[in-house]
């Protein structure tokens, strides 16, 4: 009789097994529709930080980007196949931007800013600035404003007239990627190294107001390193925390806070204790926030409670991204993760390296790099 019930028992355990294993099985998965290593890399190399832009070059679409080998990549968007590749002749780490025109704007590692035609496979201009650039330019109109390491701005016409330029006080000590500039209400807002947020007028550059968010950057620990990775979010009207601001400008703070401040004047409205390294992503009412401690925040703007925190990783997140109906979270490692609108996990998937900027949303999937060379579209 006890041999019966231990059989019967095992078989139950089998068949709850078999279930497990079905369950996980029939699961949705993240697929990769392709991946292509940018640079072909060595093991020991530097790691890669460029990222690409997306081109609509007659019916073709094309990811194009630079890379470490000195080259202008350009790749099919559809399958990942390379259309043609020319050199830039150094090294680049700065993100990619497509221009009204079908020209991108690039950067190399010696601060010297070109535009390219990747139809053509020529550099159209070339400027050298003061220092180089990772993080993202943003195009305004026909232009395009760019955000040094040194915390400059340059707005520069798509043939090269600079428009005008803002230099900030230079920091010390700062991580190598940065915050890139809001463009709204013909005003930009930037988050400088140095802790200083600034408005100025888009047209001209004018200083409309300057505001020092942080008190003190001093640590024995640069994993411990307050800086603005995140770019600036402008919100018509937020509650949160008992606290409520018309026309504010969330400046978020890598190992600091949260800041909300006047769009107006840069007077502060209240500040919330949470370390990000992206902007924060509003769908509705609804503010989702993925903080450095791998917690995802939902938070009701209208009403100025949280919603809900939910653990997913063990490691900084990056995001969300919203893409069909889902919330996509990047992290290190390599991960990605695709959740509900409720903040569970549905998915999950690997790449190699470390996934150092948000991927860019297509038609077919999400386009993500990592800082080992690897480019890949997923959905």
């Amino acid at each position: 009789m006890k041999t019966f019930a231990r059989v019967c028992a095992l078989m139950v355990c089998m068949v709850g097994v078999l279930h497990a294993a079905q369950a996980e099985q029939n699961a949705p998965k993240i697929k990769m529709l392709w991946s292509v290593d940018v640079d072909q890399r060595l093991p020991n190399s530097s790691v890669a930080l460029s990222s690409p832009a997306l081109v609509r070059h007659g019916k073709d679409n094309w990811v194009v980007l630079t890379g470490r080998d000195g080259w202008v990549h350009v790749y099919a968007q559809d399958t990942g196949k390379e259309v043609r590749r020319f050199s830039l002749g150094t090294p680049s780490d700065s993100p990619a931007l497509a221009l009204k025109n079908g020209h991108v704007v690039v950067g190399d590692v010696h601060g010297r800013l070109y535009v390219v035609d990747p139809a053509k496979g020529i550099i159209v201009w070339q400027k050298q600035l003061t220092a180089s650039f990772t993080i993202q330019p943003i195009a305004i109109a026909n232009d395009f404003i760019i955000q040094t390491t040194e915390n400059a701005l340059y707005r520069f016409s798509s043939s090269g007239e600079k428009r005008w330029s803002y230099s900030g006080s230079n920091n010390t000590l700062s991580m190598y990627l940065g915050a890139a500039p809001l463009v709204a209400d013909e005003r930009v807002f930037a988050l400088l190294n140095n802790g200083d947020a600034v408005a100025l007028k888009a047209y001209t550059g004018d200083l409309l107001w300057k505001r020092q968010l942080l008190l003190s950057n001093i640590t024995s620990n640069l994993a411990e390193l307050k800086a603005p990775l995140a770019s600036p979010l402008l919100v018509s009207r937020l509650s949160m925390g008992g606290e409520q601001a018309d026309d504010v400008v969330l400046m978020p703070f890598f190992h600091d806070e949260l800041f909300a401040l006047s769009a107006a004047d840069g007077v502060q409205s209240f500040s919330l204790p949470i370390s990000l390294k992206t902007t924060p992503k509003l769908v509705g009412s609804i503010m989702y926030m993925a903080d450095s401690s791998g917690y995802l925040h939902a938070y009701n703007i209208d009403k100025g409670n949280r919603l809900w925190s939910k653990k997913i990783a063990e490691h900084a997140l990056m995001g969300p991204i919203l893409w069909q109906d889902a919330l996509w979270l990047v992290g290190r490692k390599g991960k990605i993760y695709r959740l509900n609108m409720n903040g569970e996990v549905q998915a999950s998937m690997t790449l190699v390296g470390d996934i150092t900027r948000l991927p860019i949303v297509t038609e077919k999937g999400l386009l993500v790099r990592t800082d080992r060379g690897l480019m890949a579209m997923v959905r």
